[in-house]
């Protein structure tokens, strides 16, 4: 928000803010070229809600009520995405042909309420949001989706036949080809008491992509409970399937997953592009030192390797990553997954079910039988699992498997209390890859700024000026002030040391003492390094940074 010297000086009557809330931050306003609202916002100073009781009480702007103030979509076609983002504003509704009714973040600059009126020609009417709601409905309704859909819907032949209609094939299609363009892992279509939508997961945060008609949207579970292979006629249980297509060339491999919900079923569409499994491990974001590491411990003609990390942490392609880097014509690379991810060429891939009883342990147990040199296990997440590929890795076969786990220590204690014998797990170790995904700053619109006591005191920096990143919002990054993912990783080489300490049932500490002095460079280190180059903000990397402090106090 631009600088506001009316509403400081309301915060300062009403007792909200104190004149050293604004000394404190006159310094870092004026080089990060941000107002001070915005850095006593940021701060939680004053709180975004009490804000707009300053605005209502004080000036007598009416709040933003999103259940009785309703949109009209027509609206939108009265600002351009660029200007509602530049301006901090949302059209909400024109009454008739003289009013409208705007959103602003703040109601109280005369200055920008000029310049809409003369944009819009139209006598305002100005409700106080949240900068953050206004952002939101920018990202939500500035796509053209639901405009696309309302011309549609007004095409369509009043007797009902709807011969105007998109195809349900073409939209499935385009759905998928929208998806996959902008890099979406999985797309929701929903049914609602209102309203029926599809959204797509960018980045881990779901975006609204298209609103539908009752009957399109009927078409589309039908067409797309077809090519998943389910049970058309199903409407009550929960029902699994999968399809391949292709897109620019590239194999597309997609989940289905449908559940029966109050209002209708939903979909859930996993895209696993062969694009972002089938990557070289120079592609994954790897240091160089940790790129030689990988190497040492892939050369390894047996043992067990490891990738650990939270759900949706990419370590699965991690995985895949480093099974295409091994020659399938000359070695037999079996798998056991739960489900399969991505079908590979030249590789043996077998889907856990467990209704036959075929899980984890037995699948492994079946796979030794087959004279393999290279064995995946999706996951290690028993006993049994783990037992048993500890006992593959030291039999002369290549394991390679994921494990839940916060960093590579962990995973070593965690098989330990899977009660994995100690002189078989020092054996059969050879390494750990752990990894976190965090979002990357926008480039087009990041901002720079200098970091504040606290956030010096969390990255364990000198006290003395240094620069950090900070999102912003703009069009390319719809607003969020971020654009794709980062992997941070630590990777852990077991050493003869590590060895002998997992060897003697040494405690988590005990190894990270001696993985540290072996060389180990922690996540946490690797994510300083993307925060002070500008990669990512410290807000984005805060939780990592204060849990692994927390985690190793």
């Amino acid at each position: 928000m631009k600088e506001n010297k009316f509403i400081l000086e309301r915060l300062l009557k009403n007792k909200e803010i104190t004149r050293q809330d604004i000394t404190d931050r006159i310094q870092e306003a004026k080089q990060s070229d941000r107002s001070l609202l915005d850095l006593l916002l940021e701060d939680r100073v004053i709180s975004p809600e009490k804000l707009l009781l300053i605005f209502h009480k004080e000036w007598g702007f009416n709040v933003y009520d999103p259940q009785k103030d309703l949109m009209d979509s027509k609206a939108l076609f009265l600002f351009t995405k660029e200007q509602a983002l530049e301006y901090l504003v949302f059209p909400l509704n024109q009454p008739d042909e003289e009013h409208l009714i705007i959103l602003m973040a703040d109601p109280t600059d005369e200055e920008t309420i000029r310049v809409l009126q003369q944009i819009t020609k139209k006598r305002l009417k100005i409700l106080a949001a949240e900068k953050e709601c206004i952002q939101s409905l920018i990202r939500r309704y500035y796509n053209g989706s639901v405009l696309y859909d309302e011309d549609i819907s007004k095409k369509t032949n009043h007797d009902g036949s709807g011969n105007e209609e998109p195809s349900i094939i073409n939209l499935v299609n385009e759905i998928i080809e929208e998806g996959v363009s902008q890099g979406a892992s999985d797309i929701h279509i929903e049914a609602f008491p209102k309203k029926f939508q599809i959204r797509l997961r960018i980045d881990g945060l779901l975006q609204l992509m298209k609103v539908l008609e009752e009957k399109t949207w009927q078409g589309l579970i039908s067409r797309l409970k077809i090519l998943g292979g389910c049970d058309i006629a199903e409407h009550r249980f929960p029902q699994d399937g999968a399809f391949t297509t292709r897109f620019e060339g590239r194999q597309i491999d997609i989940r289905v997953s449908i559940i029966p919900t109050i209002h209708g079923e939903k979909i859930v569409l996993r895209l696993l592009d062969q694009r972002k499994f089938l990557m070289k491990i120079e592609e994954l974001g790897f240091s160089s030192d940790q790129k030689i590491l990988i190497k040492d411990i892939m050369d390894s003609p047996h043992g067990m390797i490891l990738a650990s990390g939270p759900t949706g942490s990419g370590k699965s392609t991690t995985i895949y990553s480093l099974l295409n880097g091994i020659n399938s014509e000359t070695q037999n690379i079996i798998t056991i997954e739960d489900p399969v991810e991505f079908q590979m060429e030249d590789v043996n891939q077998i889907q856990v079910n467990e209704k036959t009883g075929l899980n984890f342990a037995m699948g492994l147990r079946s796979i030794l039988r087959q004279d393999p040199n290279v064995i995946m296990v999706g996951e290690i997440r028993d006993e049994e699992t783990a037992a048993m590929a500890t006992r593959a890795a030291i039999t002369g076969h290549l394991v390679l498997s994921t494990i839940h786990t916060n960093n590579a220590i962990a995973s070593i204690t965690r098989l330990m209390d899977m009660k994995v014998p100690l002189y078989l797990l020092s054996s059969a170790l050879r390494g750990i890859i752990s990894q976190k995904l965090i979002k990357r700053l926008c480039p087009n619109c990041k901002q720079e700024g200098w970091a504040t006591q606290a956030e010096k005191d969390l990255l364990g920096l000198p006290d003395e000026k240094i620069k950090l990143y900070y999102p912003e919002g703009c069009p390319l990054c719809h607003g969020t002030g971020y654009r794709g993912r980062l992997a941070v990783q630590e990777v852990l080489k077991i050493t003869r040391n590590i060895r002998e300490s997992i060897g003697q049932g040494k405690d988590y500490d005990s190894i990270r003492q001696i993985a540290m002095e072996e060389g180990l460079i922690p996540i946490e280190e690797s994510l300083k390094q993307y925060i002070l180059n500008g990669s990512t903000s410290f807000a984005e990397g805060f939780e990592i940074l204060a849990f692994e402090k927390i985690w190793h106090h």
